[in-house]
């Protein structure tokens, strides 16, 4: 009996020691509130006591409200980590530059003024000469200011009491008018039998968002997937608040009730801050851009920015985060594991395949993307399917599947990374079978599917009239297609086009598109946090631009690559046996001919007929290398034209945002009847001062696409100004400083050649400098010696390596990858100077002095002759 005391008492032990290591895992977090409590932040304490932070790993402190502590810059300097905030938010982003705004809780703003039917104030035209308690003439109430000017009241006709927060001022006259909350004032005086007007912003226009939720910009550099982590697992309490407010209101009245609030009151509160979270949205905590920018214009037009706002990085958005840094624990976690084991799909090209034991496809080039941005070996874990594949990951024998879907089953082994490939599925058939809308009409029919993939228990549950086989790879199920035992197979878009091309061209074709896509994201081992954190991050600095260029040249290409080398070679083997029949028996018949003239004349046409496919071959050779040259020359010129778009895009930017806050300012004036001559006539030249300085841009970027059919005279001062000035933008916003000191020489050629040869150069630099973090420097020297104008361009971003210098002016050679460059840039270059200038040019490791400090990069050399 005492053993198994012991025994008993030794497992309790255990387990309140798993719960304790447990418990130790957890992340640590601080939720800072705006106001004290009520159902205001029910989904915060939902989340909290439901297990919802918990369950994603987070230990959530939940802190009270206190008057006097300034929250946004507690968050701004990292001693909060969440916090709750008002409608004024934008203008905090102002003295505080780190908040980032993760979701607006309210649509609209619950603050409301209220008047009692017994004043006989009905209307906001009543207002004049009358007492109002609010602190309208702060920022944080600009919704009501706002919807007061609209209605042309002036501001000046009105009385302000400062704000007891008692609404019994209003009953007693002691105010003619008050602000509140439209949650919780409207049922005071109800319950007091007390009837009262409500003069609602939202109703004129003034819908400001309200209750965001906000962090830190480090904590979102540094611990990107605890903020995704926070700001689900709040969403998730807010959903379950909202679809349970009996059991939330009594969770408020048991743990949370400083305010001894009543059940009622709760629940009236509950009921009105659920429609101002859907308010004209189905969306839980949505932020449009277009309405930011208009809550800005009117902060703007009020006088209350001091400083202009990047609402870009005000408001968090997943897709717009680029640029990361890992966080020394991650750091260290990456220096410490020696690879990274990946499973994959195989069988499904264009996007994945195992090859030779190595990883091939769209997929393939992805992932070489995400390896040089971890900088650590992603070792492939070969399997037979993508079962095997799943079964794999599932057992912890590899750390990563490369793309798979995310459901519910799979978040019980995985954590998902943002999607980075969303994939079509069409229905195989065999030739002949009509087209289909849907699959509705298939009733009865067999139709394939690979086993695990996402969307088969979808379809299963869609089409129930139709019987789904799951087989292990598309082959097998375009296999059983040919034999008859099965209508169709479904699978990917790509993947299926891919087999058509390369196997089942006459045999089968797509006869239905279907509705359903997978969403493709990188799975990690939901047991290894750190290493989700690194392929978040890697995920997301990647942009849409790269994803697509390797995407289209894995179908565009890779389907041909596959199809013409295999049809090509049967054909050329069956011309060959041909050709080779008819010349042996035609030797057989010239031997029966032992005319001596008969010999020498064949002789002599076996000479003309080398002779002329000589002639031919030499004829083709030459149109081969101008057509060469052509494609380089056209290559080129569309690599400068991507550069050029992207620098125009950085030079209109700021402009344009200019232009739409003016005429957006203008428009509020109107409406707010505020709009005077000084401030039109102000806004006005602005807007035509900006739009000449477009106009400007547009002729310098046309003056750089302006074919030169002759050479011309010109200054390499001004050659060169126009370069830096096309490229500038782009430059400084990544932190690169162009150090100049040139001298006003005088060249004969073309200048716009000159111009992209200087781009082009200025580029590469821009590339190799993005790679290092330290102070990244350009310097161009323009000097005269000895009748020759010297170009010399230095970096600071370390040389190149010394293995590939005598590569780099061979045509497709490039240290990018190849959707990032097409290697003929420094080819052109040369022979731009060569050729066209009649110059000289070079490309060497350097080591240089600037200000007191020595660098190492490359040196860019050109030498052109003075003009007379």
């Amino acid at each position: 009996m005492n053993l198994l005391k012991k025994i008993k008492f030794l497992s309790i032990l255990i387990i309140l020691f798993s719960q304790l290591l447990f418990a130790q895992e957890l992340k640590k977090v601080t939720l800072q509130l705006s106001w004290f409590d009520q159902f205001q932040f029910a989904g915060y304490y939902m989340a909290k006591e439901k297990g919802f932070y918990e369950e994603l790993g987070l230990d959530v402190e939940i802190i009270p409200f206190e008057f006097g502590i300034d929250i946004p810059r507690n968050v701004n300097d990292g001693k909060i980590d969440f916090a709750v905030g008002r409608e004024t938010l934008i203008l905090e982003r102002i003295k505080n530059p780190n908040i980032v705004a993760l979701y607006a809780l309210f649509q609209s703003t619950p603050l409301i003024l209220m008047s009692t039917k017994e004043s006989d104030i009905n209307s906001i035209n009543d207002f004049s000469n009358k007492r109002i308690m609010t602190t309208i003439d702060d920022a944080s109430e600009v919704s009501l200011k706002a919807m007061i000017s609209s209605n042309k009241v002036k501001l000046d006709n009105l009385t302000f009491l400062k704000h007891t927060h008692n609404i019994n001022d209003l009953v007693n006259k002691n105010t003619d008018v008050i602000s509140a909350y439209i949650s919780k004032a409207p049922y005071t005086l109800e319950k007091e039998g007390i009837e009262y007007n409500i003069f609602d912003p939202k109703r004129y226009g003034f819908d400001m968002y309200s209750d965001l939720l906000y962090t830190n910009q480090n904590l979102i550099n540094y611990d990107l997937n605890t903020v995704l982590l926070f700001k689900k697992a709040s969403l998730k309490g807010w959903e379950y608040a909202y679809s349970n407010m009996d059991e939330s209101t009594d969770l408020i009245l048991k743990k949370y009730n400083s305010q001894k609030l009543e059940k009622e009151e709760l629940l009236y509160e509950a009921k009105e801050l659920k429609k101002l979270s859907y308010f004209k949205t189905p969306n839980l905590g949505e932020i449009r851009r277009d309405k930011i920018q208009r809550i800005y214009d009117l902060y703007n037009v009020m006088g209350l920015v001091s400083s202009p706002i990047n609402l870009d990085k005000f408001v968090f958005d997943i897709n717009n985060l680029i640029n990361f840094s890992f966080s020394e624990k991650e750091i260290k976690y990456i220096e410490e594991k020696d690879s990274i084991k990946m499973c994959v799909m195989p069988n499904s090209m264009p996007y994945s395949d195992i090859k030779d034991g190595k990883l091939t496809g769209y997929v393939a080039d992805y992932m070489s993307l995400i390896e040089k941005q971890i900088k650590k070996p992603i070792t492939l874990v070969p399997t037979k399917n993508w079962s095997e594949s799943l079964e794999f990951a599932k057992n912890r024998k590899c750390d990563i599947l490369s793309s798979v879907s995310n459901t519910k089953e799979r978040e019980n082994y995985f954590d998902f990374t943002k999607s980075y490939l969303t994939v079509p599925f069409v229905l195989l058939t065999k030739n002949g079978t009509s087209f289909m809308m849907d699959l509705s009409s298939l009733r009865d029919r067999k139709i394939s599917i690979v086993e695990d993939y996402s969307i088969v228990n979808l379809l299963k549950e869609k089409y129930k009239n139709i019987e789904f086989v799951t087989v292990k790879s598309i082959d097998e199920g375009l296999d059983k297609v040919l034999n008859g035992e099965i209508f169709g197979h479904i699978d990917t878009i790509a993947t299926a086009w891919y087999k058509l091309q390369t196997k089942y061209l006459t045999q089968l074709s797509v006869s239905a598109k279907l509705d359903e896509t997978a969403n493709l994201s990188i799975g990690v081992r939901n047991d290894d946090s750190i290493l989700f954190n690194i392929f978040q991050k890697a995920v997301l600095s990647i942009d849409d631009f790269t994803k697509d260029d390797m995407l289209n040249k894995w179908i565009s290409v890779e389907y041909k690559k596959e199809f013409d080398y295999s049809i090509l070679w049967k054909i050329l083997f069956v011309i060959s046996i041909v050709i080779i029949s008819i010349l042996y028996r035609q030797r057989l018949l010239n031997k029966l001919n032992d005319s001596l003239k008969e010999k020498v004349e064949e002789k002599t046409k076996e000479l003309r007929s080398i002779n002329s496919d000589l002639e031919i071959r030499i004829k083709k050779e030459v149109e081969e290398n101008l057509k060469k040259d052509r494609l380089l020359s056209q290559q080129q010129k569309m690599v400068s034209m991507g550069q050029m778009i992207e620098n125009i895009a950085h030079q209109w930017r700021q402009p344009l945002s200019l232009i739409t806050t003016s005429v957006s300012g203008i428009k509020l004036k109107k409406q707010l009847n505020d709009l005077d001559d000084e401030f039109l006539y102000k806004t006005i030249d602005s807007v035509l001062n900006t739009s000449k300085y477009l106009s400007n841009t547009i002729d310098d970027f046309r003056y750089f696409f302006k074919p030169e059919k002759e050479k011309q005279d010109f200054y390499l001062e001004q050659c060169c100004k126009k370069t830096i000035d096309l490229i500038h933008s782009n430059f400084l916003s990544k932190d690169i400083q162009i150090i100049n000191n040139i001298e006003n020489i005088k060249i004969f050629g073309y200048e716009t050649e000159l111009i992209q040869v200087l781009i082009n150069i200025l580029n590469n630099s821009k590339d190799a400098l993005e790679l290092i973090s330290d102070e990244k420097l350009i310097l161009i020297d323009v000097t005269k010696e000895n009748n020759k104008a010297i170009i010399k361009i230095r970096d600071n971003a370390g040389g190149i390596a010394q293995d590939i210098m005598d590569k780099i002016f061979e045509p497709y050679f490039t240290t990018k990858h190849q959707s990032q460059g097409t290697g003929i840039g420094l080819y052109m270059c040369q022979e731009i100077i060569l050729k066209h200038m009649n110059g000289y040019f070079d490309v060497s490791n350097t080591q240089f002095e600037y200000n007191n400090k020595k660098y190492n990069g490359t040196l860019s050399l050109i030498i052109l002759d003075i003009a007379d």
